[in-house]
């Protein structure tokens, strides 16, 4: 059923999920517009995944690579955006790291489909050096370019998609650089966020 529903708005997202995860249905999750995510900050530290096109600058220096099917962390909902934490952008290693300090935070048991992330952009600001890994991962999300619908995961999902065998479906689709490459660049800013400014003054 949940196929079904989704074939019909969303065809790419769709094909993709019922190849990684044939076995979801309609009960694991909820199928929301990106525009109709609420603002409001019981929304925040909830996971959205999507299917995301032609992001404006592809190619560029600025965004050189970009994920096709982001499963993100809503840290932000703006009039036309999300501020958005995709651990994808993260090698296998630290992205196990980031995503217990996620779980660790919850604000409810990890069975609760309502529970949510204490996270926050404001948090890893305040934390740079513990959250450091958290920072390659911060994109912000055009909703135009959201495809049509972005489906909640509940926290209960996230380890099995972020860090089970269904993760390496989600590492390939970057387009426009290789994971290793991705990878590579995300460790080069986690050191970089990371350092401690007050030895710099």
């Amino acid at each position: 059923m949940l196929y079904e529903e989704l074939r019909k708005v969303a065809p790419p997202l769709a094909s993709f999920l019922q190849e990684i995860a044939p076995d979801l249905g309609s009960t694991d999750v909820d199928i929301r517009k990106p525009k109709g995510i609420p603002r409001s900050r019981r929304f925040v530290g909830k996971c959205y995944m999507f299917s995301y096109r032609n992001p404006e600058g592809k190619g560029t220096k600025s965004l050189p690579y970009y994920h096709m099917f982001p499963m993100a962390i809503n840290l932000e909902q703006r009039p036309n955006t999300m501020l958005g934490l995709n651990p994808f952008y993260l090698p296998p290693e630290l992205r196990t790291d980031l995503i217990e300090n996620l779980l660790g935070r919850l604000d409810d048991d990890i069975e609760n489909e309502d529970a949510r992330s204490r996270i926050t952009y404001k948090m890893i600001a305040k934390y740079r050096r513990s959250m450091r890994h958290a920072f390659p991962c911060i994109k912000q999300y055009t909703h135009n370019r959201m495809g049509s619908v972005a489906i909640e995961m509940k926290p209960s999902l996230w380890r099995e998609f972020y860090l089970g065998d269904i993760s390496k479906k989600f590492e390939t689709f970057f387009r426009g650089g290789s994971p290793r490459t991705v990878w590579s660049d995300s460790r080069r800013r986690s050191i970089e966020q990371g350092r401690d400014r007050r030895k710099k003054q």
